[in-house]
């Protein structure tokens, strides 16, 4: 059984809430993204790459080895061997990602790679928060 506590930061949501506040974000930044809003796009791809891990490590009760912030998460991750290396590339995506667009996209659609690489995340998130025995 879960316990949650508002007071915690890390347990303040459950795991499958941690995980719909992921996917919200990761909306935001896909329309972000979409609306070449570089500075907007990159810290919700993060949030919600960050927001994903945290139901993870709600799940294992773990509020250390990861750090406490979504970067921290993301930064640990992208050194994580025990994660599959899609995972870490899609961290190392997110770290690495100016918050300045430094070259112009044409065309009336941003770059949404950065979305993508958080919903990798979210993806390997929801596969380690499921029951054993579910899917």
């Amino acid at each position: 059984m879960y316990e949650k506590n508002p007071d915690h930061w890390l347990y303040r949501l459950d795991p499958d809430e941690w995980l719909r506040a992921a996917e919200n974000e990761l909306r935001h930044a896909e329309q972000a993204l979409l609306a070449k809003q570089q500075r907007l796009g990159v810290a919700s791809a993060r949030r919600a790459a960050g927001m994903a891990w945290n139901a993870v490590l709600a799940r294992a009760r773990d509020e250390t080895s990861y750090g406490r912030s979504y970067m921290e998460h993301l930064e640990v991750l992208v050194r994580d061997e025990a994660v599959p290396s899609e995972v870490r590339q899609a961290a190392e995506q997110l770290v690495k990602a100016p918050l300045v667009q430094t070259v112009v996209t044409l065309g009336p659609r941003g770059d949404t790679s950065l979305a993508r690489a958080a919903g990798t995340i979210l993806a390997h998130a929801r596969e380690r928060v499921a029951p054993k025995g579910s899917a």
